[in-house]
């Protein structure tokens, strides 16, 4: 079994927005972030759906053009195909739940 800290990992993490694989589960990959004010640009996944939870911190989501607040302990499930983004000013820890690519 594995433990630790979410917020101690994604504070020594060296590059903003880089996920850290922490393990998986089934066919899932668990990965932390942690977010920068920057934000990050449109993308879209057209074969898995993709679950961002908030740790610590707030992010703005755009999801098909429509703009969701997340403070910590908030969690938005980003449906397969969906154009998102996330708006410049998000900080903080990020969980990101999704399925492993072949």
């Amino acid at each position: 079994m594995s433990t630790g800290s979410l917020i101690e990992i994604a504070g020594k993490l060296p590059v903003l927005w880089r996920s850290r694989l922490l393990g998986h589960v089934g066919k899932t990959n668990i990965k932390l972030i942690k977010m920068g004010g920057e934000g990050i640009p449109n993308e879209c996944h057209a074969k898995f759906e993709e679950l961002l939870v908030v740790i610590e911190g707030q992010m703005t989501l755009v999801v098909d053009d429509k703009i969701f607040t997340l403070e910590a302990g908030d969690y938005y499930l980003i449906p397969r195909k969906a154009i998102h983004c996330v708006l410049p000013g998000s900080h903080g820890t990020l969980l990101l739940i999704d399925e492993e690519r072949e």
